[in-house]
Order: C-alpha cells, then sequence, then structure tokens
C-alpha cells in the first residue's frame, strides 16, 4: 500500500494558506495595506519579480517576513 504523500502535502499547504488569510484578515486595513507594499517590496528585492510570478516556497518566504514585520 502507498501512502498518500500528495494528499498530505496538499493538505498542509492548503491548511498553512487558511492560516495566512486568517492573519492578513485579521489586520486593520491600513495595516493590511502597508502588508501589501512589504509583500512586493520584497518579491522585487529578494527575487526580483512580481509576487504573482513567486514560486510557492519564495511567497511562504515572503509571508514570513511580511508576518514578522508585524510581530516585531
Amino acid at each position: 500500500m502507498n501512502f498518500p504523500w500528495v494528499g498530505i502535502g496538499s493538505a498542509l499547504v492548503a491548511a498553512m494558506g487558511g492560516y495566512g488569510l486568517l492573519w492578513y484578515h485579521n489586520l486593520s486595513k491600513a495595516e493590511q495595506a502597508e502588508a501589501d507594499l512589504r509583500a512586493a517590496d520584497y518579491a522585487t528585492r529578494l527575487y526580483s519579480t512580481s509576487l504573482d510570478r513567486l514560486t510557492s516556497l519564495q511567497l511562504k518566504r515572503v509571508h514570513e517576513l511580511v508576518k514578522g514585520h508585524f510581530a516585531a
């Protein structure tokens, strides 16, 4: 019997994405606007591209950096 790695991996990615959306939703409108600007800036500075062109791993890193800014 094969272990369902793809299904488990997909569920984990979906859960992490849901957590990111919940975190973002709990920010004020001003903080959301700042988070959007910071995310776009990190994408440009770190990867020389826009947010919509990042890989999932790159996007995760940008999210961690933006979230870290608000946690400080």
